[in-house]
């Protein structure tokens, strides 16, 4: 069989060593100059995706090497495994790259258009340290119909915003008329990617927020829609 395997680029390797701030991922050690990126599977057209990576030390690159899958002696490291224990490793080293922010939504205002409506948001970096990235992605519900994410550029995670220190912003986007129109509860889920300066992807919870219309607000929910419409 061909060996498909591609290297990883010398800036996935940068990211990868400053994630792990040269830590093996397997036994935690400080590897210093001594520390290999590993492919955890050694063919395929994704080998060379950083996800595909684990940085190790000598001797625990060695222990996944020379498992021997005809004469098996302990338990093999699993691929969910190796992958779940190296993000562990990827967060000691970079949470606090994560300055906590706020994303709220306000309330509802007219559009233009007279079959759409505004939601007004307002988001905020909380923090008076590290600038960062984040992808926004809302999505609409009415009732238990998934209306699907949000048609905005700023909030259906196509475009990446950037935030200073102390950083808010008042935005808008735009709603059906007739979703608010009618006795079925409308609501909002929110997801929310950070990426450090280091380029690494911190995915958060999702959380909710449900329209009062007559109080034309929104009430939080610390929750995701999966988990409100299961308790229905």
């Amino acid at each position: 069989m061909t060996n498909t395997r591609i290297e990883f680029s010398e800036e996935d390797k940068i990211k990868i060593l400053l994630w792990c701030d040269r830590h093996c991922c397997l036994c935690g050690k400080q590897c210093s100059t001594n520390i290999v990126i590993h492919h955890i599977e050694q063919e395929g057209t994704n080998s060379s995706n950083v996800d595909n990576a684990i940085p190790l030390c000598l001797e625990c690159h060695g222990k996944i090497r020379s498992y021997d899958p005809q004469h098996p002696v302990g338990t093999k490291y699993k691929v969910k495994e190796i992958k779940t224990r190296r993000d562990q490793i990827y967060e000691k080293y970079t949470r606090h790259l994560v300055p906590p922010m706020n994303i709220e939504l306000i309330n509802i205002v007219p559009h233009k258009l007279p079959t759409k409506l505004k939601v007004r948001t307002r988001t905020t970096h909380l923090s008076d340290q590290n600038p960062i990235q984040f992808k926004l992605k809302m999505m609409a519900y009415v009732g238990e119909e998934d209306k699907g994410l949000i048609q905005n550029i700023y909030y259906s995670g196509e475009r990446i915003w950037y935030f200073n220190p102390r950083s808010s912003v008042t935005g808008s986007f735009g709603i059906e008329k007739e979703w608010i129109e009618s006795d079925i509860t409308f609501r909002i889920q929110c997801n929310v990617t950070i990426i450090d300066v280091y380029k690494r992807e911190h995915p958060l919870y999702p959380f909710c927020y449900t329209y009062l219309m007559d109080s034309n607000a929104w009430s939080y929910e610390p929750t995701s829609i999966k988990e409100i419409l299961t308790k229905m």
